[in-house]
């Protein structure tokens, strides 16, 4: 496994504390940002529909968990290779039992719970998620995780959304991972960095779903406009969340996000920047239909721990038993992210070509 520290993304592009390029400061201290309480953000309908997440295999996972507990600021999901809501009910047993092998799944006892969280107060009311769209995909060949993870995170999302926001891709053979039109190893090639080349343009597809009508993807993503920028300011001590992340920043979206969509795309289990560099960010298919379509996609990454050695993000508790309700503190941070760029503030003062 590369070292932790071995990869430092702020040595080839800009970073949002400093907005300055490398040769012109250092990467700084590692020292976290003071941020100031942002005013109240009200969103409506509209402000809603711009805000999307998505994720593959432990990051569809986070994708459902950030969206179930922020579902009145998060329009659309998008989950490939992954499960139901609370899955793993805090245990990373029952995680790697019937949540990936799908033997017994169902996901009555999450749909259950999502009432009882919501009823609560620490997860979104259930109502706000009515409204969403919700784009599952997930591979009849996935030996990873079942199949039948697939069946129960529909039959969650049916429990809540209307049926015709509901869009399944399950008819495609291709091994666990992340498809893309020609990215990656062969389709039928499990492991390596999870990217397959399968002649199918999963960002596109669920970038439609959520977004509706887009302008058609362009030829080529600009790669100056893939920089790393500092999100150590929204995750707290203990989230295993980096404190470098990259975002995908389109002409005109960094001086005026008005008009601009937000898409927070998670990665899976060995994709973090420790592991494959900026690749998946960089070969996921996102970044040519952000281009084309005033979408800024941010792509926090994961830090290996003792207790997460393979950098997944957290579906089973490994942070804290609230990780999957609004206090969780990568949920927290993916929620501060929206609300920071909403505000302005998240890419204030950048300078991309």
């Amino acid at each position: 496994m590369p070292s932790r520290h071995s990869y430092k993304p702020c040595r080839h592009w800009l970073v949002l504390a400093g907005v300055v390029s490398f040769g012109l400061a250092a990467c700084g201290d590692g020292s976290r940002q003071e941020t100031s309480a942002l005013p109240p953000i009200d969103y409506d309908d509209v402000l809603r529909s711009r805000i999307s997440v998505s994720g593959v295999s432990s990051g569809a996972y986070m994708a459902v968990q950030a969206h179930v507990a922020y579902a009145e600021k998060i329009g659309g999901v998008a989950v490939v290779a992954g499960g139901p809501y609370h899955c793993a009910e805090g245990d990373v047993k029952t995680a790697r039992g019937h949540c990936m092998k799908g033997a017994g799944l169902s996901a009555e006892p999450m749909i259950k719970f999502a009432e009882d969280a919501a009823a609560a107060g620490t997860i979104s009311a259930n109502d706000a998620i009515r409204d969403a769209r919700v784009w599952v995909y997930h591979s009849p060949a996935d030996a990873v995780v079942s199949p039948q993870a697939g069946d129960a995170l529909v039959e969650f999302y049916a429990a809540f959304v209307a049926e015709e926001n509901i869009e399944r891709v399950n008819h495609i053979e291709s091994v666990h991972g992340w498809p893309t039109v020609a990215e990656g190893s062969a389709c039928d090639e499990q492991g390596g960095e999870y990217i397959n080349a399968c002649d199918y343009d999963v960002a596109g597809e669920l970038l439609r779903h959520l977004y509706g009508e887009l302008q058609a993807r362009a030829d080529e993503a600009d790669p100056d406009k893939l920089i790393a920028i500092d999100l150590s300011a929204f995750f707290g001590s203990g989230s295993d969340v980096a404190d470098e992340g990259f975002a995908y920043v389109p002409s005109g979206c960094a001086t005026a996000t008005d008009d601009c969509r937000l898409h927070i795309a998670f990665h899976g289990c060995v994709q973090g920047a420790e592991f494959i560099a900026d690749r998946f960010a960089r070969q996921a298919g996102f970044n040519e239909w952000a281009e084309t379509n005033r979408i800024v996609v941010v792509y926090p990454q994961i830090e290996a721990s003792l207790f997460n050695p393979k950098g997944c993000w957290d579906w089973w508790g490994y942070t804290d038993d609230d990780y999957d309700l609004r206090s969780g503190r990568q949920v927290a941070g993916a929620s501060a992210i929206i609300d920071a760029f909403v505000s302005g503030t998240l890419l204030h003062g950048l300078s991309v070509p």
